[in-house]
């Protein structure tokens, strides 16, 4: 890495406070920090999660859950939306992103029921009445694992974006990374060294690049990056992500699988194994698009989304 490079790493990192407060109150923006209202609720052994909820409270509800690396954030193209006006919004930062704990054991991080009891806590702290969840990326596997432990009853279906969740089997290379690449990356992710860090964090933005992804965004997602730390990543290593026995129990459970055609998160193979598993299920497929169609496409997505809750509404 150059040190042009190295130095304007540092300085964007140095500034994440400035670019995120700017992000969340752009002045394009057609939701404002008002509109937003957060708490701190207590997930698994009382780890501090942080929530944020805004739109129609008495709307039909929807829980968002983002990815690795990102928070809740990264679903600023829906809050900006008319979804705002018609549907109560909660979203969550996961453990170890956002302004969530940061654990840094691993019996903190890999349990599925750590992950579950998180869900299940922001539920219940915001008396949530069978929403729709949408699960991108990461967030597909942490919902499969409050799937697993507390099923879908209390839910009124899933989006799972740009994830297989665990629920079909893609071995390795996950996706179209090589072994080794997925290596290297994981030893920079866990080396300690910030540079390693803020070196990943942009080749990940890079690698998300699509037409539709604005500036702005792209300088978000790289500062969503940068919150989530190098110990957590390393207890994170590891970690079971095969949900394949949660797969059978899904059935008669509404759920959309929204998938762009070329995310470089998932494996053809494996997609088309997720279609075999989920036969009842709906699938939206994004041409000449990545692993954010929320945020490439996003009024086709909103569309589809409102369309979804809409039909789940209890």
């Amino acid at each position: 890495m150059g040190i042009a490079t190295i130095g304007r790493q540092a300085v964007a990192f140095m500034s994440v406070g400035v670019f995120y407060l700017m992000a969340t109150l752009a002045p394009a923006a057609a939701v404002t920090e008002t509109d937003m209202s957060f708490v701190t609720v207590a997930g698994a052994d009382g780890a501090p999660l942080n929530v944020m909820e805004m739109g129609n409270p008495s709307g039909p509800e929807i829980l968002f859950i983002h990815g690795m690396g990102m928070s809740y954030l990264s679903f600023q193209p829906q809050y900006q939306s008319a979804l705002a006006r018609e549907f109560r919004i909660v979203a969550m930062d996961l453990r170890g992103h956002g302004s969530s704990a940061k654990p840094w054991r691993t019996e903190d991080v890999q349990p599925s029921a750590i992950w579950a009891d998180d869900i299940a806590a922001v539920i219940a702290a915001k008396q949530l009445n069978k929403p729709v969840i949408v699960a991108w990326s990461f967030g597909g596997f942490v919902t499969a694992d409050y799937l697993r432990k507390y099923g879908h009853a209390g839910i009124a279906g899933i989006n799972f974006v740009g994830t297989l969740a665990g629920l079909v089997k893609q071995p390795p290379p996950i996706g179209r990374m090589t072994s080794e690449e997925l290596k290297r990356r994981i030893a920079m992710q866990n080396s300690g060294n910030m540079l390693d860090s803020l070196q990943i964090v942009e080749e990940t933005t890079q690698l998300f690049e699509f037409p539709g992804i604005t500036p702005e965004y792209r300088e978000l997602m790289f500062n969503m990056g940068v919150m989530v730390p190098g110990y957590f990543r390393k207890a994170f290593a590891g970690s079971n992500l095969d949900h394949q026995d949660v797969t059978p129990t899904l059935k008669g459970l509404p759920i959309l699988v929204t998938m762009g055609e070329f995310d470089i998160a998932n494996s053809s193979e494996a997609y088309a194994r997720l279609k075999e598993a989920l036969s009842w299920a709906s699938f939206s497929e994004y041409a000449d698009t990545g692993h954010l169609p929320f945020a490439q496409d996003t009024k086709r997505f909103n569309r589809e989304l409102a369309e979804f809750v809409r039909g789940r509404a209890p």
